[in-house]
Order: C-alpha cells, then sequence, then structure tokens
C-alpha cells in the first residue's frame, strides 16, 4: 500500500543516503591519485615480493580502508547489511569464479599488447629461499587481507552506496573505480572487467562474501602461477 511522508521527514534520509556516497567518492578519487602518482616513480618494484616492508605496509594501508568502510557503513541503519555481511547462494561462488576465468582469460589475450602484467612489475624473476619468510607474508596479505579490505570497500560499501544512483551505475562506477584504483592502464581492461562483475554478483546477491572469494581465488592463482613459473624455470612475464 503506498504512504506518503511530510518533506520534513523525508530531507534527513535523504542527506543520509547521499551523505556516504559523497564520502566514498572522495576516498575514491584520493585512492586513484595516488595509485597514479604512486606508479609514475621510478622505483624498482621486481623483487618487492621478498621486502618484508610490502606486507607492513600493505597491512597498515589495508586496515586503514577496512577502518574507513566500517565508519562510512555506520551512516546506514544497519551497517552490516551495507557492508554485505549476509548469507548467500552457493550459485555465486561459482558465477563468480566464472567472473575469475573470465578475466584471466581477457588479461592473457591483452597481455601481448598491453603489457598489464609487465607494467605492475611485481614479479621477480627467480625464487630466492633466503627471503621466503617474507614472500609467505606478502603472499598471506596479497590473497587474504587485501582482497578482503578492497572488497569490503569497492563492493560492499561501494555497491551500497552507489546504489543511490541505481543498479547499473552502481555496478559500472564501482567496476571503473576499482581498476582505475590500480593505477595501471595497461591492465585497465582486465580490472574492470572483474570489477564490474564482481559488483554484479555483490548486488544480485546482497552479499560481499562471493566476490571476496574469488578475488582471493584470483590473487591466489597470481602466487601459484608464479610459484609454477620459478619451478618451471619458465620467464615470469
Amino acid at each position: 500500500m503506498p504512504t506518503t511522508s511530510s518533506p520534513i521527514s523525508s530531507r534527513p534520509s535523504h542527506r543520509r543516503s547521499r551523505l556516504p556516497l559523497a564520502i566514498w567518492l572522495a576516498i575514491s578519487a584520493l585512492l586513484i591519485l595516488l595509485a597514479f602518482w604512486s606508479q609514475a616513480q621510478e622505483t624498482d618494484t621486481e623483487d618487492v615480493l621478498y621486502d618484508a616492508d610490502l606486507a607492513i605496509n600493505g597491512t597498515v594501508f589495508y586496515a586503514i580502508m577496512i577502518g574507513a568502510s566500517v565508519l562510512i557503513a555506520l551512516k546506514y541503519r544497519r551497517p552490516a547489511n551495507a557492508l554485505g555481511f549476509r548469507r548467500f547462494r552457493r550459485r555465486w561462488v561459482w558465477i563468480s569464479f566464472a567472473i575469475v576465468i573470465a578475466t584471466v582469460v581477457v588479461a592473457r589475450l591483452l597481455e601481448p599488447v598491453l603489457h598489464g602484467g609487465e607494467e605492475q612489475g611485481l614479479a621477480p624473476e627467480e625464487w630466492q629461499p633466503e627471503h621466503a619468510a617474507a614472500f609467505g607474508v606478502n603472499a598471506a596479505v596479497i590473497v587474504l587481507l587485501g582482497p578482503f579490505a578492497e572488497e569490503l570497500f569497492f563492493r560492499g560499501l561501494g555497491v551500497r552506496a552507489l546504489a543511490a544512483l541505481g543498479g547499473v551505475a552502481a555496478v559500472v562506477v564501482s567496476g571503473l573505480v576499482f581498476g582505475l584504483v590500480h593505477g595501471i592502464l595497461g591492465a585497465l581492461p582486465p580490472l574492470v572487467l572483474f570489477g564490474v562483475g564482481l559488483a554484479w554478483v555483490r548486488l544480485r546477491s546482497a552479499s560481499v562474501w562471493p566476490s571476496f572469494i574469488a578475488h582471493s581465488t584470483y590473487n591466489g592463482l597470481g602466487i601459484l602461477l608464479l610459484v609454477l613459473a620459478w619451478a618451471t624455470d619458465t620467464p615470469v612475464n
């Protein structure tokens, strides 16, 4: 049955829904600027996976991202739901895995043209046993903490905040922002595809967990392929 409300009661609700969106967009813009600024710096990142500072800095950064996501979500009546902490049907995990496969295929096909993986330049050329501990910690951050923080911010909170503009905007904008935040133009097409696909899953499933599982799997595949390349003496790039 249709209901009506007075202008006095509707304005606070409208402002309440727009404030998280404005904050999320502002933080996203800052992250994009920082990403491209960081990529513009001429630093050697080839052996960064053997540097424990990557895990330390990554943990601090992702902790801030998680904290910001939670604080913004408090602007909603149900913060846990706003972040996507909800049950989900198993089929959404399989759909998310299909998105992972599609992203890997697109990335491989475009690599000879756009050199996205080469531009990222995080993969050491060979295994160095003396740095095994640092590599293990960095791998854990990349496979677990990073995906959790990013899914919480971009899909969990981001899709919910952007939903104020409509479902299509929520999926497309969050996916585009996700791609740009990595600051790698050569990897933008597969990253945007990945972001848009997982945002759609988040929107339809109402849960952030399928996209987290897929994101963690995607990053884990990257680590696994790197280890296999070392084991078989295959060139990394």
